[in-house]
């Protein structure tokens, strides 16, 4: 009997240990305590333990502003959803918008009572102006009443509020209460609360870009002297501490940005629940703050067999990642890796070829990865070049047109050689296109399309109300293709991000995250990327 009472006193003490702190935090962080919940607690406790674990094995304590950093900054969201959760429950879609609404303010204190100091929401694209002229009016109208109604909240609680976005089209009405609500609020920086509203990632550049052919036309920069931090404080975003989310979530399932922060997702962690806005609550926040590894990968629902040739893409571009891992895996050189990842490719691009999709583009090099090794360096380039030449008569005898962009001025001197004749021999092939991106950044690729338009409006070629998308997009190293904006992007390895790719040309692209290993994705491993891409409704903005 005494064991029995033993026994069940030391069980309920190893509850009461467990529980009392999960109450406490959940409580701190505005949660509500469920066995869900609990579970997310654990996971992200013991996720804590083992990093400071690792921290003390290298000598060092992990003290509590170190644990701070650790939750993002900045956390950006695109609210989806709000039509098809009023639909599911018999309802308006303006009752949709003011479900959503209110989840929008109620997730927000969410965020900013866990120590995220910038949240930034995708309230309305520039794009949703072509919906029905009584749905924008209405949003309109709830966008004027929840700034009106929350004013004195963001006050006594001491947020922020920006609203970004271009604000022509905007009433005056709500015009006047944003510049009343930035105003009352300007001098607070613990916690900031951004509003796109009428905003495009695509416009946001363009802005950026005119604003500084117009100074460099005055005499107030100099073309050489436009780089990542001049185009930063160009952007909408420059109201911010914290510019660049470091996690961007879409709720309702959909994968692709939608033309949100284009240049500012650059390095950001993508996050796709299939909640519907209105649905993603507290325990939604919680586990897309402890996902596994920091990555966030979600998995696809069970896809029909089959494929429909009209529905095809056009052009995919590939992330191709995890050669390094594989190579780790199985017991090999990292060069080894490489050259796995490289018959891959091959593979991958023909079977593209035949199945109808007309441009593939490779993330081969970035800009970035001048900082590995210099061993593991010079083998890529080494690889790059035997590569090329071996295949030049295979890229003839398939007609195959091969290009290569990125700045390339590092490249070695007989890669370049290489280059120029896998290119000059493979020109006039029509319609397969292989694009190798070597030493390529997202950012580049705009700062370089930016510098060459302020030159030309420096010497009167073209005049600042020309300066648009089609413009803009005649100066991207993807000129070279019928097809520069990739209908879809396939990134392997389990990592969740964009890594600085194709930016400007991802802003409608679907996106589809595999946790296979680059050189184990397989044919079948392809067909799943291509039925999931299928299975999907592309609206580019239109609608929610």
């Amino acid at each position: 009997m005494e064991q029995t009472v033993y026994i069940v006193s030391v069980v309920f003490t190893c509850l009461a240990l467990l529980i009392i702190p999960v109450i406490f935090i959940t409580r701190r962080l505005s949660v509500h305590l469920s066995f869900k919940n609990i579970l997310r607690f654990i996971k992200l406790a013991a996720s804590q333990l083992d990093n400071e674990e690792e921290n003390d094995e290298k000598g060092g304590t992990m003290d509590e502003e170190e644990k701070r950093r650790r939750l993002p900054k900045h956390v950006a969201i695109i609210l989806d959803g709000n039509r098809r959760w009023a639909e599911k429950r018999g309802l308006g879609t303006s009752e949709g918008h003011q479900a959503g609404a209110r989840r929008l303010i109620e997730n927000a204190k969410d965020c900013f009572a866990m120590g995220i100091n910038t949240v930034s929401l995708f309230a309305f694209s520039t794009e949703n102006w072509a919906r029905p002229e009584d749905e924008v009016n209405g949003l309109m109208a709830l966008f004027e009443k929840h700034l009106r109604s929350e004013m004195a909240f963001f006050r006594s609680d001491k947020i922020k509020i920006s609203v970004i976005g271009n604000r022509t089209k905007i009433s005056k009405s709500l015009l006047s209460l944003i510049t009343e609500a930035e105003e009352a609020t300007k001098s607070y920086e613990e916690k900031h609360l951004i509003i796109a509203i009428d905003y495009s990632g695509r416009f946001d550049i363009l802005q950026a870009c005119k604003s500084l052919a117009e100074k460099a036309k005055n005499g107030l920069i100099q073309v050489e002297d436009i780089d990542e931090d001049v185009m930063e404080k160009e952007l909408m975003t420059n109201c911010s501490e914290f510019p660049n989310p470091d996690l961007l979530i879409r709720t309702s399932g959909e994968q692709r940005i939608s033309n949100f922060f284009l240049w500012q997702s650059a390095y950001t962690e993508l996050y796709f629940p299939n909640v519907l806005w209105p649905d993603f609550g507290e325990a939604e926040y919680l586990e897309a703050l402890t996902c596994d590894e920091g990555t966030y990968v979600v998995g696809e629902e069970e896809t029909p067999t089959g494929l429909l040739r009209e529905l095809m893409p056009r052009h995919v571009a590939v992330i191709m990642d995890g050669n390094r891992r594989w190579a780790e895996r199985a017991g090999l050189l990292t060069s080894q890796g490489h050259e796995a990842g490289a018959e891959r490719l091959l593979e991958f691009a023909e079977l593209c070829f035949k199945l109808g999709i007309e441009t593939v583009s490779a993330f081969a090099f970035s800009t970035e990865n001048w900082g590995r090794h210099k061993i593991e360096v010079k083998c890529l380039m080494s690889l790059f070049q035997r590569y090329l030449k071996s295949k030049i008569q295979f890229f003839q005898s398939e007609q195959i047109r091969v290009s290569v962009i990125g700045n390339l001025e590092k490249i070695p001197e007989s890669l370049l050689g290489t280059i120029k004749e896998t290119e000059e021999a493979t020109k006039s092939y029509k319609p397969k296109h292989l694009i190798l991106a070597i030493d390529y950044s997202g950012r580049s690729d705009i700062l370089h399309a930016c510098k060459s338009i302020v030159k030309k409006s420096q010497q009167g070629l073209i005049r600042e109300e020309e300066v648009d998308e089609t413009l803009f997009e005649r100066e991207l190293l993807t000129k070279c293709t019928e097809f520069p904006s990739p209908d879809l992007l396939i990134r392997t390895s389990g990592e969740q991000r964009i890594s600085n790719f194709l930016l400007w040309q991802l802003a409608y692209t679907e996106l589809f995250f595999s946790p296979v290993l680059w050189p184990d994705f397989d044919k079948d491993k392809v067909l799943e990327a291509l039925i999931s891409y299928q299975r999907r409704e592309r609206r580019f903005g239109c609608r929610i």
